[in-house]
């Protein structure tokens, strides 16, 4: 039998080093603020905000009416 001898050079993705992890550690930092907004800030849940102005015309001191003073609170002089 013939003897193989293989030798396999690092491809330059891997003959970095430290600089590989940093960029996963990014990556998995990024990901997690992704995850953490979506699940906290509200990124699944729709938000919405319905105003409502009613505007009702409030009751003038005139002149009109029976004039017996049972309607409403009464003035002192």
């Amino acid at each position: 039998m013939a003897d193989v001898n293989i030798q396999q050079t690092p491809s330059s993705g891997e003959s970095r080093g430290g600089g590989s992890g940093a960029v996963w550690a990014v990556v998995v930092v990024i990901l997690l603020l992704a995850v953490g907004w979506f699940v906290f800030g509200g990124g699944l849940t729709r938000h919405s905000r319905t105003d409502i102005n009613v505007n009702v015309p409030g009751q003038t001191g005139g002149s009109g009416g029976s004039g017996s003073g049972s309607g409403g609170a009464t003035k002192t002089p």
